[in-house]
């Protein structure tokens, strides 16, 4: 299950985010976003925890908690969030070559496979 943490104090690092989630279970990947050009933090994270009931207790004890002054927003990501493909990149995971901005989705996939994207899925039509 794919967490977003926000209200991350600016100071924290990977294996912090890690070692706060992992308090509550099994955790296969954390990650602070950072600025591309000058690395440091934005104040946000992943997370990714295999187990969904560790997660979900993991985001109920961790919601609102006060870190530096600031509560912490933690909450699940979905796909179609704001921050679900970039969470993907960060983390290594999503497909190769395709970019997803809003509706619009560019990038190597068939003809087929676009327009399908384009009808919401609906492959024969």
């Amino acid at each position: 299950m794919q967490i977003y943490v926000g209200n991350l104090p600016l100071t924290f690092s990977d294996e912090q985010l890690r070692a706060l989630f992992e308090l509550h279970g099994i955790v296969r990947g954390a990650t602070v976003g950072r600025d591309k050009n000058t690395n440091e933090s934005q104040g946000y994270g992943f997370v990714e925890m295999p187990v969904k009931s560790e997660a979900r207790a993991a985001i109920e004890a961790l919601r609102g908690k006060e870190m530096e002054g600031k509560p912490l927003r933690v909450r699940v990501l979905k796909p179609g969030d704001d921050f679900h493909q970039h969470a993907l990149s960060l983390q290594g995971g999503g497909r190769p070559g395709v970019k997803i901005t809003g509706k619009k989705f560019q990038g190597n996939v068939g003809s087929r496979a676009a327009g399908a994207i384009r009808r919401g899925g609906q492959r024969g039509s």
